[in-house]
């Protein structure tokens, strides 16, 4: 009996194999999928890159006051966003994100008189943005591209250069502009997935807040490069 059951077993094996191995080539293990909500933190740094233009505003009043206040600094926020992977394994998808930064410059202008007496302090205290995204996933990898709105708080300031320290805030407003960028996910686990990405960001001109109602033409823009790296969860 023990020999019919040996005999059996060694027939029977090599067709268990085969059987086996035709399940493989039809079921292969699944590769990752990016569908789903997620949501993160980042960090980054961006440079920025502003224009204030007063129109009759330089020296004694005679010609036009045109300087550069270019503010940087460090970034940090959150963001939250859907994809969707399509057979071909495009991913699309949507984003939104809010960032809280220590970004600030300073710049000595001459209002009159002669020699520096006025420095211009500048400072982005908020942005974000909501965009849409489109990438190809390469299994656990996925590079894409992403553009949609942003928006930002950003501050300019005029302090005495003398001894008194004075301070007169020029313009206070929102920004509302566009943004643009690319960047490369990566799932290291199903849940867990790091990125790295660039943005350009453009929040348009306004005029100083401060001469709101006034006939002198002025307006200061912003535009700022970031680099952000994060951490995300898939849930």
């Amino acid at each position: 009996m023990k020999t019919i059951l040996l005999a059996t077993a060694f027939i029977l094996a090599p067709i268990g194999m085969a059987c086996a191995a035709d399940i493989n080539e039809v079921s292969p293990v699944s590769s990752y999928d990016w569908s789903g909500l997620y949501a993160g933190v980042d960090v980054g740094y961006a440079a920025g890159k502003s224009n204030l233009f007063i129109a009759g505003g330089g020296l004694g009043g005679a010609s036009d006051l045109d300087s550069s206040v270019d503010p940087d600094g460090f970034i940090g926020g959150i963001h939250m966003g859907a994809n969707y992977q399509m057979a071909n394994n495009f991913v699309i998808g949507a984003e939104a994100d809010l960032a809280y930064s220590n970004i600030d410059g300073l710049a000595g202008i001459d209002a009159g008189g002669g020699g520096v007496n006025t420095l211009l302090r500048s400072e982005l205290k908020w942005s974000g943005s909501a965009r849409l995204r489109a990438g190809y996933a390469f299994d656990r990898t996925l590079p894409y591209i992403t553009a949609g709105v942003a928006a930002a708080k950003y501050e300019l300031i005029a302090v005495s250069a003398g001894g008194s320290g004075a301070e007169i805030t020029l313009h206070s407003d929102s920004h509302v502009g566009w943004t643009v960028g690319a960047g490369v996910e990566h799932a290291f686990t199903d849940r867990w997935i790091a990125r790295a990405e660039y943005r350009y960001s453009d929040f348009g001109s306004q005029d100083l807040s401060v001469a709101a109602g006034l006939p002198t033409e002025t307006n200061v823009d912003l535009q700022t490069h970031d680099i952000r790296v994060g951490l995300s969860y898939k849930f």
